[in-house]
């Protein structure tokens, strides 16, 4: 066994031991929201998606300007990997933003709140990213595309981030803001859950960039073999 399968494993298991941590406190633990109740503890799950979400589109642009920078086709590998997976954990927001929601304004989404917004266009550049991959051929020309759209595509994140804070609109500021105030018990399970979040994200980054590294070596063995 590799010293990165063997950190990868460590990742999945420190993840799943916070996850259950996570759980625990989010449920049991956390007191109860003055004013939002009991939906509020979807917060802890909801913050650590987005967060990850931010995460991985930001290890997408570095892969991005990486392999513009070098040609390396590893680059191009973890772009796409971690874009793939950014794409899961920012479903995860839209979804447990809008359960959150529901409990709290008493609808699933506001069309003209720009921080819901901005998040549906941060998620539909990056699902239109991996449509043109899929329907790309493989090779240096997809990678150059790939990096140029996921390089645009990172300019979302800065306003999907901010939305909330340069227009004052439903979604609350729940971090730095003195309305959002939270007390130590909730800020130490949304922190547990961020950790948890990021250890599977980082686990499953692995896997994936393993896969995809295994299935560019397999086109270039059936490459070879059809031109000999």
């Amino acid at each position: 066994m590799t010293k990165k399968n063997i950190l990868t494993i460590i990742m999945l298991l420190a993840s799943a031991a916070l996850t259950f941590t996570g759980l625990y406190m989010a449920f049991l633990w956390a007191p109860t929201h003055d004013t939002m109740g009991d939906v509020q503890r979807i917060f802890y799950f909801h913050v650590a998606s987005a967060w990850v979400s931010y995460l991985a589109f930001g290890i997408t642009l570095l892969g991005s300007l990486l392999y513009l920078k070098t040609s390396n086709m590893k680059y191009d590998i973890l772009a796409y990997s971690s874009a793939e997976i950014g794409v899961v954990f920012c479903t995860a927001a839209i979804i447990t933003g809008a359960l959150w929601a529901k409990g709290v304004w008493g609808v699933f989404w506001i069309w003209d709140d720009m921080k819901l917004f901005m998040t549906m266009v941060l998620w539909l550049v990056f699902i239109a990213y991996l449509a043109l991959r899929s329907n790309s051929d493989p090779g240096k020309a997809r990678a150059r595309m790939s990096a140029v759209f996921g390089i645009i595509g990172f300019l979302c994140i800065p306003l999907s981030f901010a939305a909330n804070r340069i227009w004052t609109q439903f979604h609350p500021t729940v971090i730095a803001s003195e309305s959002g105030s939270l007390q130590t018990p909730m800020v130490q399970t949304l922190v547990t859950a961020v950790f948890a979040f990021t250890f599977l994200y980082l686990g499953i980054l692995m896997i994936k960039t393993d896969l995809e590294t295994t299935r560019e070596e397999i086109e270039e063995i059936k490459q070879e073999i059809g031109d000999f």
